[in-house]
């Protein structure tokens, strides 16, 4: 079970267990080589747990509205409470504006509650994904940590000596962990922890109360929001897939992938979903990020890029990690960089659609973004019709999937809305008669007459369920027997209850055991739009009940229902955001948003 929460700054996270042990720690990026990766290999990987001495009941939870993580340990005499974040605050300069500070350093802060608590410190960090060995020494009351140019300090109120041999330590007063780049010590106090502690609260709390919420499942959203909100990266504005690299799609099997990277498609899945709820800013930022990595590709638009617009993201194995139970390999890069996907086009055609047509966040589309726009409609005029590797990035060979052509479709539809907005008569009209072509030419070759069900690729019978988005994108009406039919019959072969399977094709990596998380969402919007509105609420009330502990989920559900896959997973909490919209009937999906007052701009 992935019993984890995430903590972070937007520019990197760490995983803290329901136990308070952090199996995971990027620093000073998302990207850059772990710290602690305990959760990839037991034994060598590193962590930092804080070990209560003798018996205690755990519980763990964020505090509301928050990204801070609070563990509380309590017995019949003594209490005591771990509080893990990042500080993020805004700060008042002298003659300037509101300043936005995000320290690069987790803060680790142990105070007693009750009692006379004790507890032991176990600091085990493993630089460099745990290769070679590490030095420390002590310089200006900083435990420094090297390896191979890789370091990390920790300034503590606690002796080194007692931290490093693992003594008792008795919680007579706050006890405070800083782990992040040296520091002047003299700055750091438990009074100014605790300070941090308050300033970032309150942050989180003037995030959340950006967000137009329904009444009804807004704290599911809430997290969900929060979650994708920690996984953006600050500097560029791109959103990563997961937090995480190499946890297995399922146990015991080879995939593994690094999931540290920006996919076009989840961005454009991720702005929909932000833009819902009232977040512009994140929205604007990603999209100025896909324009910018892509004007300085070598080559043609990617896929995917790195979190600084990386167009290079080879692929290697970390072969002495034994991998999240022992599955390996663990892989660092991803090789599905260099893959073609037509889709990608029209996903980011449907942002810019959606953000200054449909939900006319800014009344004027700036010009590099139009022309950005035709440059895409350029690439789906010369690739539509070709073959590619799919929304699930098969490594074999190419085909025509019908998820790609879908995307293309959307792309013209939504480019000539835009053409259309903008007063390009010639233009809305040119695109008009290719969307028209690529619809006909999907109804004419993606439907099969013996499946009764719009397939995974021309001339397959094999189903898919990226071809439930048929509603989501209304490539035709929620009534055409067509879409009814795909959708139920994509219930009753690829689902087993709630849970559901993206495919049961023999892919390059063999069969595929585990269920599609995303997919479960996408069933039970499926069915809500045509009008199976009880099955839609009954799934969704069983994907609520296997969230772990703090409502995060993962990539995967296993066949005994347990968490697996890379985590926490941008496009679950995206999923998560869509149906619970949906399914509180507050806002049908891509009605126009009705914001009351003054949006804030809260970074």
């Amino acid at each position: 079970m992935l019993d984890y929460g995430i903590i972070g700054n937007c520019k990197t996270c760490a995983l803290v267990k329901k136990d308070t042990s952090i199996d995971w720690f990027c620093f000073p990026k998302f990207n850059s080589p772990s710290v602690f990766a305990k959760i990839l290999d037991t034994d060598i990987g590193g962590s930092f747990k804080i070990i209560p001495v003798g018996k205690y009941k755990v519980e763990q939870e964020y505090i509301e509205n928050t990204a801070i993580l609070q563990t509380k340990f309590l017995n019949t005499k003594n209490e005591f409470v771990v509080y893990d974040f990042f500080p993020r605050y805004r700060k008042i300069i002298k003659g300037k504006k509101e300043s936005l500070f995000k320290q690069n350093r987790i803060i680790r802060i142990v105070k007693p509650i009750r009692g006379k608590p004790r507890i032991r410190v176990l600091y085990d960090p493993k630089l460099n994904y745990a290769y070679g060995k590490n030095s420390f020494e002590q310089v200006d009351n900083n435990l420094i940590a090297n390896n191979s140019n890789n370091y990390i300090s920790l300034i503590s109120n606690v002796d080194f000596d007692i931290i490093q041999k693992k003594k008792i330590v008795e919680l007579d007063f706050t006890k405070y962990f800083i782990i992040g780049d040296p520091d002047e010590t003299k700055d750091f106090n438990a009074k100014k922890c605790m300070r941090l502690l308050s300033h970032t609260k309150k942050y989180w709390n003037s995030w959340v109360s950006t967000l137009t919420l329904p009444q009804r499942n807004s704290q599911r959203i809430i997290r969900s929001a929060i979650t994708l909100k920690l996984l953006t990266y600050s500097e560029t504005g791109a959103i990563l897939a997961a937090a995480t690299t190499s946890i297995p799609e399922e146990l015991g099997s080879n995939r593994t992938f690094d999931y540290r990277f920006c996919w076009i498609r989840d961005a454009s899945f991720t702005v929909d979903a932000l833009k819902k709820i009232g977040r512009e800013y994140e929205a604007k930022r990603l999209m100025e990020f896909i324009i910018e990595a892509t004007s300085k590709s070598e080559k043609r638009m990617q896929i995917m890029y790195g979190i600084d617009g990386e167009s290079k993201l080879t692929e290697k194995e970390v072969k002495h990690l034994k991998g999240y139970q022992n599955s390996r390999p663990v892989r660092i890069g991803n090789a599905a960089y260099n893959q073609k996907q037509n889709d990608i086009y029209g996903s980011i055609i449907d942002i810019f659609y959606l953000y200054f047509v449909y939900y006319e966040y800014e009344k004027k589309m700036p010009l590099k973004y139009w022309q950005f726009v035709k440059y895409l409609v350029h690439e789906i005029e010369n690739n539509w019709n070709k073959e590619d590797y799919g929304i699930w990035e098969f490594r074999g060979n190419k085909k025509h999937f019908f998820y790609s052509k879908l995307l293309c479709y959307v792309g013209m539809d939504r480019a000539q809305k835009i053409a259309k907005h903008l007063g390009k008569e010639k233009l809305m009209t040119k695109w008009s008669k290719l969307k028209d072509k690529i619809k006909e030419d999907i109804l004419e070759n993606g439907w099969s007459k013996k499946k009764e069900s719009f397939t995974m690729f021309y001339g397959s019978d094999d189903l898919d369920a990226a071809n439930l988005m048929v509603s989501y994108h209304e490539f035709m009406d929620h009534k055409d027997v067509r879409m009814k039919k795909t959708i139920l019959k994509i219930k009753k072969e690829l689902a087993d209850g709630f849970k559901v399977k993206r495919y049961k094709l023999v892919d390059d990596f063999g069969e595929s055991k585990s269920y599609f998380t995303i997919c479960c969402f996408w069933l039970l919007d499926a069915l809500y739009n045509i009008g199976r509105q009880k099955q839609a609420r009954s799934i969704y009330q069983k994907l609520i009940k296997y969230s772990n502990h703090l409502g995060l989920y993962s990539e995967d559900l296993s066949k005994n229902n347990s968490l697996i896959g890379n985590f926490p997973q941008a496009y679950t909490h995206i999923a998560m955001i869509n149906s619970s919209i949906l399914l509180s009937e507050w806002s049908q999906k891509r009605i126009k948003l009705q914001l009351e007052g003054k949006r804030k701009r809260v970074r």
